[in-house]
């Protein structure tokens, strides 16, 4: 009987485990990859200052004294 009870317990024990995996998971990616407006992600809000320094394109901007 003892190993019947321990069997249980370590299911038990397996599966809040794992909820409590899942749980941090889905937590971690809601904050990293959130599409939210108001509230953006981390990767998201990289993503978009990439992308706004991309599109700057500095490079056709003139540097010299000959500008027109």
């Amino acid at each position: 009987m003892k190993l019947i009870s321990q069997s249980g317990q370590i299911v038990v024990e397996y599966v809040l485990l794992l909820v409590i995996a899942v749980s941090l998971s889905a937590l971690i990616v809601r904050q990293l990859g959130s599409r939210n407006e108001d509230d953006p992600g981390v990767l998201v809000q990289k993503w978009h200052s990439i992308q706004v320094e991309i599109g700057k394109d500095i490079s056709d901007q003139c540097v010299g004294a000959g500008c027109n």
